[in-house]
């Protein structure tokens, strides 16, 4: 039966042969009157154009196997064609014609107006150079071993440069790589940068290289009974059509940001020098403090000192006043005369103490009042990241490193103010308390200076015996003064040793300040000097952007792309090349025999033969 069958393929294949002969003799026949076949001309055909579409079989390590090309001419008239191209043997696929080889020259005669035949190239040099992996649970595996294995599967793909072809392909060529797993023996497959599409069963996995670009694949997947087809690649000239948009909106605004920028760069200029002045303040604040903590402590030191003294001229003066009265023996009068000195030397002392007091207050208020205005200028309000990511997009890492520095500063500066805003209340009632203590002194200093002239006056016209009584009752009046003097002066002691106590506190919170201040002068210096570069770099931001655009465009048109064939330098009319690859496969070994490998190209009957079984 199998016989019957291939006699009658054989007759109706030489049916379809000798009708197709009939029908070609007759055709010229007719056109030439009937005087018999049409020659094909001898002259040069006439090749409006070649195709050249390079097909290759890579061995599962990506190495090259063999290479053949298609080439197709699309032709005005009949003639000879004329081709090159280092083929090892080459095939008619257009008609019975034979194609003739001389050294690298292909030549042939035809007169169809669409012309391919099929060459096999001697070398295995490809644009690009190819090296695939496998790895069964980490551990690399051959395909022939991975067949029917189950684990966890890894594919590596990676693509480069072959120089020894000219790298107009590769940097003019997109390829597209596919791989192919079944949803039968694969699962949990991760593709990253793949896009993936479902053909019924079948993932299939493209991956799109650019031109100059180089592939980086890789694909896992959990596998049982693993098997899989060949990994395909196909490379063709990259052609994109790029709708640019109008930009120059998109560059006015650019605009908007750039005097943005100037203008930061302003208010840091601004905010520097208001820095360096609330430093300079601070400093004369923290010194200011510091002499008037030492005065308090010097104050508070002696304080006990000068009530014990201030206690003993009271006693003195008491016990003078009871003595006159008669309440006591009457003691040696002559030393009245010693109580106007040393009241002079007390009055003279809160005189030293009252004129440091004015100046400290003198300094401590013109310092306050310089830190008061420069840090009540600190604008409140942080700078949004959403404000600041604009500047980020374009900025380099030293302006990055700046910007940050920017909020760093803005939030110390806030912080600062805060906390400044909380002791402004102790910091302002500073002066306020030292006319206080001033005014005491003062009203001590004149009280003590009365006393001193009522009993210098007193003792200069004193007749011990005529003014007796007046000068009893004038010793008691000054002793009750006195010890009112007294009373307040033990007040103002305990208030001082108070102030010192709670003062050095303060001087040491105005110390931290004033080293804060500094350090965060020194910072919007170091801003400003960051904004200046941003603002520099910036100022021609529209320009850079447009030469940027049109350099991502420049490298990817097509435009200025010349085809040239990939068999010969020496072919011309060349208006398209492809190229297809495929690896061979991962296929578990079947137990049938194999059919014997083709060692020969196929005739033109073989091939008209295959179609039929």
């Amino acid at each position: 039966m199998k016989k019957i069958k291939r006699i009658s393929i054989i007759l109706l294949a030489l049916v379809f042969i000798i009708g197709a002969v009939g029908i070609s003799a007759a055709e010229p026949e007719e056109e030439n009157g009937g005087g018999g076949p049409a020659a094909i001309p001898s002259g040069p055909a006439v090749v409006r154009d070649k195709d050249e579409v390079v097909y290759a079989r890579l061995m599962d390590n990506g190495q090259v196997r063999s290479i053949y090309v298609v080439n197709h001419f699309t032709l005005g008239s009949g003639g000879v064609i004329k081709d090159f191209g280092d083929y090892t043997s080459v095939v008619n696929l257009s008609d019975l014609e034979r194609v003739e080889m001389d050294g690298g020259a292909v030549s042939v005669q035809t007169i169809s107006e669409n012309f391919y035949y099929q060459g096999y190239l001697k070398g295995a040099d490809l644009p690009w150079i190819y090296d695939i992996i496998y790895l069964l649970d980490g551990a690399p595996i051959s395909p022939d071993a991975l067949a029917g294995k189950s684990g966890k599967l890894e594919i590596r793909l990676v693509s480069s440069i072959n120089n020894a072809v000219n790298d107009v392909f590769y940097n003019n060529y997109m390829q597209q790589i596919t791989i192919t797993l079944s949803s039968d023996n694969c699962s949990n497959i991760v593709a990253n940068g793949a896009t993936a599409a479902s053909a019924g069963k079948n993932r299939m996995l493209v991956y799109t290289v650019l031109p100059k670009q180089d592939a980086d694949i890789s694909v896992t997947a959990d596998v049982k009974d693993f098997e899989m087809p060949g990994i395909e690649i196909t490379a063709m000239p990259f052609s994109m059509s790029f709708s640019i948009p109008d930009i120059d909106d998109m560059l006015d605004d650019f605009d908007l940001l750039i005097d943005a920028i100037a203008e930061l760069n302003d208010g840091v200029g601004l905010l520097r020098d208001g820095a360096f002045e609330m430093a300079d303040g601070t400093t004369q604040l923290r010194d200011g403090s510091n002499e008037f903590l030492d005065g308090l402590s010097l104050l508070s030191a002696n304080s006990g000192q000068i009530t014990d003294a201030s206690s003993q001229i009271m006693g003195a003066l008491s016990l003078i006043a009871s003595s006159l009265d008669g309440s006591v023996d009457m003691p040696d009068i002559s030393q009245l005369t010693m109580l106007p000195g040393v009241l002079d030397m007390l009055t003279n002392a809160f005189s030293r103490v009252s004129a440091g007091m004015k100046q400290l207050k003198d300094s401590y208020s013109q310092a306050f009042s310089a830190v008061d205005s420069a840090i009540l200028a600190i604008p409140g309000g942080q700078v949004l990241d959403s404000q600041l990511s604009g500047l980020y997009a374009k900025a380099d890492e030293d302006e990055k490193a700046a910007l940050d520095r920017l909020v760093e500063v803005q939030a110390a500066a806030i912080a600062a103010k805060d906390v400044y805003e909380k002791n402004r209340p102790a910091l302002s009632s500073v002066a306020g308390t030292l006319d206080s203590l001033s005014a005491n002194l003062d009203s001590s200093i004149e009280l003590l200076s009365g006393l001193s002239a009522q009993i210098g006056g007193a003792l200069s016209d004193f007749d011990i015996m005529g003014q007796l009584d007046q000068l009893t009752g004038g010793m008691a009046e000054l002793a009750g003064n006195y010890a009112a003097f007294h009373g307040g002066l033990v007040l103002f002691a305990r208030g001082v040793d108070e102030l010192a106590a709670g003062y050095a506190e303060l001087d040491e919170g105005l110390a931290g300040l004033s080293g804060g201040v500094a350090e965060m002068a020194d910072g919007v210096a170091e801003l400003w000097s960051g904004t200046g570069r941003l603002a520099a770099e910036t100022s021609d931001m529209p320009d850079q952007i447009e030469t940027m655009i049109d350099s991502l465009i420049s490298d990817y048109a097509t435009a200025a792309f010349d085809p040239v064939s990939f068999t010969s330098d020496r072919n011309e009319n060349v208006s398209f090349v492809q190229f297809v690859f495929k690896t061979d496969g991962v296929i578990k070994h079947s137990t049938e025999k194999d059919a014997p490998a083709q060692t020969e190209p196929l005739t033109f009957l073989d091939r008209l033969m295959k179609l039929f079984v």
